[in-house]
């Protein structure tokens, strides 16, 4: 059983897709799958701006080959791609694996191949770079928002105020928040208590942006950043209506 999940970020400055199986968050420290292999494909001229259509289908047969033919012997756990570069992640119990990934990389002479390991028993760069933190998973409920606005007729690329919700588990903590809310660029709103939710002591904050995915993910990045330290958590984004003619 998998349970991918799939979220927009960016990755070495550009606009890049995330997929990542959710199941190894509890699974990962009980297996013995601690020697990450990795997998990146570039086109094979450095100046493209992205892969030809015979790149991409050698690039989807080698994902193939690599995820049936190393089943068994290693796990894999996600995937980054960007217009120039495709990255898969696996984990393995044997060093010797990536031997074998290694030879089938090697029968892919027209992409241009990175085919490497790394002995990682904490599982780095699962946890730390595949795994969305908060910011990025709340990537996935702006892209739906997104698209519900434009399904209704809006106009995604008009700067508009955009109001934020963000919850603490105390007045204290939503206090300090509020102090930051200028440095962070956003005018602070209205305060209220929700004795139903676990984080009662919430307020509004709002500020200007398009809803491009990308902007609107920056946006509510710096609200989160600023919150998770004192424990707040973003749970509603309310943007201003803008019919698109």
């Amino acid at each position: 059983m998998t349970d991918w999940l799939t979220y927009e970020w960016e990755y070495k400055g550009e606009r890049a897709t995330f997929r990542v199986d959710m199941q190894y968050w509890e699974l990962l420290p009980v297996l013995s799958y601690s020697q990450l292999i990795y997998v990146c494909a570039a086109p094979k001229d450095p100046l493209a701006k992205g892969f030809n259509g015979v790149e991409q289908y050698r690039f989807r047969i080698l994902r193939h080959r690599l995820i049936d033919e190393l089943e068994g012997r290693a796990i894999h756990v996600g995937s980054v791609y960007t217009d120039t570069l495709r990255c898969l992640y696996f984990y393995a119990a044997e060093t010797d694996v990536i031997q074998q990934a290694s030879a089938i990389c090697r029968e892919y002479g027209m992409l241009a191949l990175t085919c490497a390991h790394a002995s990682e028993p904490h599982f780095a760069t699962y946890y730390r770079f595949l795994y969305p933190d908060d910011a990025r998973l709340q990537s996935v409920e702006n892209a739906s928002y997104i698209e519900a606005m434009r399904k209704r007729g809006g106009d995604l690329d008009t700067v508009r105020r955009v109001n934020l919700t963000l919850c603490f588990l105390t007045v204290e903590d939503r206090g300090a928040f509020l102090k930051e809310v200028p440095r962070l660029g956003f005018t602070p709103g209205g305060t209220f208590w929700d004795g139903e939710g676990t984080h009662p002591a919430c307020c509004t904050v709002s500020g200007f942006t398009s809803l491009s995915l990308p902007k609107l993910n920056k946006f509510t990045a710096r609200a989160i950043g600023a919150a998770a330290p004192l424990e707040g958590m973003l749970t509603d984004i309310e943007a201003e209506f803008v019919r698109r003619y």
